[in-house]
């Protein structure tokens, strides 16, 4: 009874630690990404050094090379199709149909201002960040920044108020450039100003706009 007593406690003390040990590398994990991710939106991927994204994070530099065995390379990848499916999810969010094209925009490029602003005025979007310092070897992440901007012009397009598709991609794509400008606007500016009165032109151009042909 006493040795079955002993390994019951032995089986739940190697259990507690197994699962204290992958916590804590989940952890060690998410927490490179994320520090990954911030200096991308920050200073870009010329900028990203693996030194400084470490030391960030907190993270053990052994734990980066463990998870991440393809070096700067794999973790911006990585960090880069976070952020882009954060931007989907957070677009969809707006451009959801509940509401007009115009106030979706004005939603939309509003909010990007308070959250710029509460950020401290100085991080970009990540993925226009490593768009612009894209190299011709740069394959992979090319086409994740590619794929990114080609979703967000589809979930916005519907919500355009023209009949013709052709019209409404056109201003979906429009609005896209204007986002990534009002980006590079705010941070020169330390503003989210940018992002408004951006925002409330592209939503004055289809207030009141119904589905006709253009």
């Amino acid at each position: 009874m006493l040795w079955a007593y002993k390994d019951l406690i032995v089986s739940r003390t190697i259990y507690i630690i197994l699962r204290v040990s992958k916590r804590a590398q989940s952890s060690a994990r998410t927490r490179l990404l994320a520090a990954a991710e911030d200096m991308l939106r920050e200073v870009g991927m010329a900028g990203t050094g693996i030194k400084d994204v470490v030391a960030r994070s907190g993270a053990p530099i052994g734990s980066l090379y463990h998870y991440f065995p393809g070096g700067k390379a794999q973790l911006v990848s990585e960090s880069v199709q976070i952020n882009a499916d954060k931007s989907r999810r957070l677009l969809s969010r707006f451009f959801d149909g509940k509401q007009t094209g115009a106030a979706a925009l004005r939603s939309l490029f509003h909010t990007a201002a308070d959250g710029f602003e509460r950020a401290g005025g100085n991080k970009g979007c990540a993925v226009g960040a490593v768009t612009l310092d894209l190299m011709p070897e740069d394959a992979a992440l090319r086409d994740i920044c590619k794929s990114t901007f080609d979703d967000w012009v589809a979930i916005v397009a519907p919500c355009v108020p023209f009949a013709d598709e052709r019209a409404r991609r056109g201003f979906a794509t429009t609005a896209v450039a204007a986002l990534e400008g009002a980006f590079v606007l705010a941070k020169a500016a330390r503003s989210g100003e940018p992002f408004r009165q951006v925002g409330d032109s592209l939503a004055a151009m289809i207030s009141g706009t119904t589905r006709t042909r253009r």
